[in-house]
């Protein structure tokens, strides 16, 4: 996974193999070590047992002593349509409290079939 952090919008791509992780259910992690503390980046297929805004706030941004998390939440349908769409640039894409955000697969390394429009 990467993240691609400007003024006004954040991307997540992903790979295939990533995308199949999130199909099935699972939540996607990466950390790294930033100073003493850890940056993780979250995509949350299923948040809502969690995060009741989840819908209203898709991005969020959790800090505490140790860690700050950038967390995507999204949903298995929004999952599912993402994997459905097939190789594309496009992605998904919403706009969340100011920020545009998007949630695309890495076409380089996937496999899908493009899907006419």
């Amino acid at each position: 996974m990467n993240v691609k952090i400007s003024e006004d919008s954040v991307t997540f791509k992903i790979s295939e193999e990533e995308l199949k992780t999130l199909l099935s259910g699972r939540v996607l992690e990466k950390k790294m070590m930033l100073g003493r503390g850890a940056f993780a980046v979250v995509i949350d297929p299923d948040p809502e047992p969690f995060f009741d805004d989840a819908i209203e706030h898709p991005l969020k941004l959790i800090q505490d002593k140790f860690e700050t998390c950038l967390m995507l939440c999204t949903s298995k349908e929004s999952i599912q349509k993402l994997f459905d769409m097939g190789k594309s640039r496009d992605g998904l894409a919403c706009r969340a409290d100011g920020m545009d955000v998007f949630l695309q697969v890495d076409v380089r390394g996937d496999s899908r079939n493009r899907i006419a429009q």
